[in-house]
């Protein structure tokens, strides 16, 4: 499948956006190219955690996303892809049985939504079926 192609400013624009508004970019996305992207280092897929520490997955839409999160405590991992049947199937309930969270879409700051995993299956079969 091919790259999705940004037009001039979409990146800034999405990104500029709130965490809502990202969240369903990423759900129209992900199920129109169906493709997650994560970011993955030697040690394995990168994690995050909540103010209360619970661990988290973050999940962009497209490499170019996920590229420019590579920064910080990231800056070793390199954006990779998830087909998204292996994301829906296995994925998402291997989260949400390690009683981990999917951060859906991080923001410039780093932050942005996070859900149940579950919930987002929901929410992209829900857009699937839309689709169909």
């Amino acid at each position: 499948m091919d790259e999705y192609r940004f037009g001039n400013g979409e990146i800034e624009a999405v990104l500029a956006t709130d965490a809502e508004t990202r969240y369903r970019y990423f759900i129209k996305r992900t199920a129109d190219w169906e493709q997650v992207w994560s970011l993955r280092n030697v040690d394995g897929w990168v994690l995050a955690a909540t103010d209360d520490g619970r661990q988290v997955a973050p999940f962009w839409p497209f490499q170019a996303f996920a590229q420019r999160a590579a920064v910080a405590q990231w800056a070793d991992a390199e954006p990779t892809p998830i087909p998204l049947e292996s994301f829906m199937e296995r994925w998402l309930p291997g989260l949400a049985n390690d009683g981990r969270l999917a951060c859906v879409f991080p923001g410039l700051n780093g932050r942005g939504p996070t859900v149940e995993p579950l919930m987002l299956k929901d929410d992209i079969q829900d857009e699937l079926d839309r689709l169909e």
